[in-house]
């Protein structure tokens, strides 16, 4: 009779000669403990790319809440005014024989001349507009334009220009969105003009024909009007300032150029800028057609009405990190395991994984009622509880439950601080990748490499 020594595992086994007679002792050609170990890490592997999946099933969740977020800005937007650039007063005057003509159109060009002097004041205030769940950031403001236009030199125009139709000359603003004005009142000389909105050759904004352009005058422009998402003001002329005073705290400063000074606090903001002829990018005597000077966006200086606590572009971040997120979570499990002897059955690492999948999508969910930092808090506590109890209820070990609480709540701080940070989000990644490094260099420091197949006789 032969008896065989074979590690009970459901795999096949190459057994060399064996002796005719006595017993056989026949030894696997791998280390039983180092497999398991390389099976176990095959398995956080695969759990990972597998868990991949629904966390791309959250992220186009997200971006359709944002979706619906976006549409509720549009219909604020189309009651209240889009964004709003305003550009002028400039004079206006319509070129004899000089059009630009199309497949489909001839457009009549016209000369435009900036003021000499421009001094802008725009006071804002801003209210949010509920539209369902969502708190949409409206501005009303108030604007103030005075300057003056120097009398004109008729020969060097029309000799460098063409002839002029100076009894059709008019003062043009440029107001991007016209739905959003309320009030308007100019004065020409201390005399009042006649305003028109949406009128040839300016479709957004407000014409004033002039009695006497040749000569030349001082403006004020009082416009009470309302919008969202921005608001900028065009310097058009020779020497500019532009003052924006606003309720809302959070400014993104854009345009041409930025402020000269600015100051900016809880209860809103100063600034202003300056802008000489030079400078300008355009020359004050310009030909164009009337839509496209008044709409070009590059000449703009003012404000976005920016949300530094986008719930949904903090959401989307947050799930870009969700696979290593997952990942580190697992692994750091696996390393538990490794140190302290207990082992958990892969259906428990499954839940786990679905849990960590979970607080992403309750993230969500609970940023749209109670803001994104509540969310995060109360998410991030929910599946800790969670996941701690499963582990608590599997194991029946206190300590390695606390372990394991410990471990999601300082991941779940370490997520937190990556979204909250800019300039150093991939250092301080980097920085948690290379710690998750050196503990599993430390639990693994111990496995062998598999020995070569000896058969003993």
């Amino acid at each position: 009779m032969r008896r065989f020594v074979v590690c009970a595992l459901p795999l096949p086994v190459s057994i060399a000669a064996l002796p005719s007679r006595g017993d056989a002792i026949v030894k696997l050609p791998f280390d039983t403990q180092t497999f398991a170990v390389t099976l176990r890490f095959a398995m956080v592997g695969f759990l990972v790319l597998a868990l991949a999946v629904p966390l791309l099933v959250v992220g186009c969740v997200a971006d359709e809440r944002k979706e619906y977020r976006d549409a509720a800005v549009a219909r604020v937007a189309k009651s209240y005014g889009r964004a709003q650039r305003l550009a002028g007063p400039v004079l206006v005057i319509p070129l004899v024989e000089r059009y630009e003509t199309s497949e489909i159109s001839t457009v009549e060009q016209y000369l435009f001349l900036m003021p000499e002097r421009l001094d802008v004041s725009i006071d804002t205030r801003h209210e949010m507009r509920p539209v369902g769940i969502f708190e949409i950031p409206a501005v009303s403001a108030q604007v103030t334009a005075e300057g003056h236009f120097a009398p004109l030199d008729m020969p060097a125009l029309e000799a460098r220009f063409g002839a002029l139709r100076l009894n059709r000359a008019m003062l043009g603003y440029g107001v991007s969105d016209p739905r959003g004005i309320l009030d308007a009142k100019l004065l020409w000389d201390e005399g009042e003009l006649r305003l028109d909105a949406g009128a040839a050759p300016i479709d957004d904004g407000l014409l004033a024909a002039l009695p006497d352009a040749a000569a030349g005058g001082s403006f004020s422009l009082s416009v009470s009007l309302r919008g969202t998402e921005r608001l900028s003001a065009v310097p058009v002329g020779d020497r500019s300032a532009i003052a924006m005073q606003s309720t809302w705290p959070h400014p993104a400063f854009d345009g041409r150029s930025s402020p000269e000074s600015y100051e900016i606090s809880d209860a809103g903001f100063n600034a202003s800028w300056r802008s000489m002829e030079l400078a300008r990018g355009y020359s004050g005597a310009t030909v164009a057609r009337a839509d496209h000077f008044f709409n070009n966006e590059r000449m703009d200086v003012g404000f976005s009405v920016f949300e530094p606590l986008n719930l949904y572009v903090l959401v989307s971040r947050s799930v870009k990190y969700g696979v290593l997120f997952v990942a580190l979570t697992l692994i750091s499990v696996l390393c538990l395991e490794l140190s302290t002897g207990r082992r958990f059955h892969v259906v428990q690492y499954g839940v786990a994984g679905l849990g960590l999948v979970l607080f992403f999508l309750a993230l969500l969910a609970l940023s749209e009622h109670v803001g994104f930092r509540w969310a995060y808090l109360g998410a991030a506590a929910l599946l800790t509880g969670m996941i701690s109890g499963y582990v608590r209820a599997a194991t029946r070990e206190g300590p390695l439950t606390a372990l394991a609480a410990g471990v999601l709540a300082a991941l779940y701080g370490v997520l937190f601080v990556l979204l909250q940070l800019e300039d150093f989000a991939l250092l301080v990644g980097v920085g948690v990748l290379l710690v998750a490094l050196a503990m599993l260099m430390w639990v693994t420091r111990g496995l062998k490499a598999p020995p070569q197949a000896t058969a003993e006789g």
